[in-house]
């Protein structure tokens, strides 16, 4: 029987356990820090969902299998980790996102809306919408709880018979006659197939991923002036592309709305081992400025501030597949902030790798050897 090993349980590797155990194969998850941590890229309390691709849209068809495995994990775990709200993606007309936005929907038969700037101000007035802005609607869309998602795979993992190994470094992993080694402080073990998913950390342990570059990003949260008016009931996930880069989510403690603002490229981190955590307050005055013109609604002075990292590649497409160097090997890596989404299915995808060395997903286009 195939033995599987997948250091890192974050996003992906969680759901890469979940599915492998699911199939029962012999799988042993490892994972230096704690379970649902939040030093990688799966904390901050929310993460947007979209069957819309806005970069590449190979990723719809992904994306609506991912909704359904989202469904799975509830339903068979009796938590809600998935919340429909529906969504919008708002720019100025002939945005490259929102045309990819459009044709995605298009392609795959999926519902999809074009709105002008009346009809947006109308429907969405927590907004700031400039008159040359239309909005793309995608009733499929809302957004997933990435800590409660993350410990849920792993749990439902360990409950199907995968062994998981919190606060369990790995040190280096071999490649030998015997499998591929994983070395941790308790020594060495063999397994026939290795999946490597530990985000930002990828390039300390495979030379195929390092072109994987770890990012530090700012998340924030803001006060709602008239909280009723950001329930998710009437305000649903939304991203604003174009000239400005933005998304955000409905409130879910009733006074506070998180917006994650992108005010230029996320600064690269030099050492993993010593992140700045602390955010300074001229930082916090630029996020200001974008909230206080795109979002009347909310005071523009953060009330959180919460650091993450991601790793990303230098196309900002995600390495999933075989290893060039060893088939043993599956780099499920650099996902550049953009992997939560589809994290069951491409689990699922890393699972089929590990087991059967292809899948039948077309997801070359994300293979390792491109870089």
């Amino acid at each position: 029987m195939t033995e599987v090993a997948v250091i890192g349980l974050g996003a992906i590797g969680s759901m890469t356990l979940w599915r492998l155990a699911q199939r029962g194969v012999v799988v042993h998850g490892y994972e230096r820090f704690g379970l649902a941590h939040d030093r990688g890229a799966s904390a901050g309390q929310t993460r947007r969902f979209s069957v819309q691709s806005q970069r590449e849209r190979r990723f719809t068809p992904l994306a609506v299998e991912a909704l359904d495995l989202w469904r799975e994990l509830s339903d068979v775990t009796a938590r809600e980790l998935f919340h429909q709200t529906g969504g919008v993606i708002i720019g100025p007309e002939g945005t490259p996102a929102l045309l990819s936005a459009i044709a995605s929907a298009d392609e795959n038969a999926l519902p999809c809306e074009l709105f002008g700037a009346n009809v947006l101000r109308s429907r969405f007035p927590q907004h700031a919408v400039r008159d040359t802005d239309v909005g793309v609607i995608d009733p499929l869309a809302g957004y997933l709880r990435p800590e409660a998602s993350v410990a849920t795979a792993v749990e439902r993992a360990a409950a199907l018979g995968a062994q998981v190994n919190l606060f369990t470094e790995v040190l280096a992993i071999e490649a030998g006659e015997d499998g591929i080694r994983v070395v941790t402080a308790a020594g060495r073990q063999a397994y026939d197939r290795v999946v490597l998913a530990p985000g930002a950390w990828a390039s300390e342990l495979v030379p195929a991923a390092k072109t994987v570059v770890p990012r530090r990003l700012v998340q924030a949260w803001y006060l709602a002036r008239r909280p009723a008016d950001y329930r998710p009931e009437v305000f649903g996930v939304f991203e604003r592309v174009g000239d400005v880069s933005a998304y955000g989510f409905p409130s879910l403690d009733g006074a506070t709305v998180k917006i994650g603002i992108k005010l230029e490229q996320h600064p690269v981190v030099d050492d993993l081992h010593h992140v700045e955590r602390s955010v300074g307050v001229d930082f916090a005055a630029r996020l200001a400025t974008v909230v206080r013109e795109f979002f009347p609604g909310l005071h523009p002075d953060p009330v959180n501030l919460q650091t993450g990292i991601e790793g990303y590649s230098p196309d900002d497409l995600p390495l999933l597949g075989l290893a060039p160097s060893d088939p043993r090997l599956v780099i499920a890596c650099g996902f550049s902030g953009a992997g939560f989404k589809f994290a069951p299915v491409l689990g699922d995808v890393a699972a089929d790798l590990a087991t059967n060395g292809s899948t039948a997903r077309d997801v070359s286009f994300l293979a390792p050897g491109r870089l």
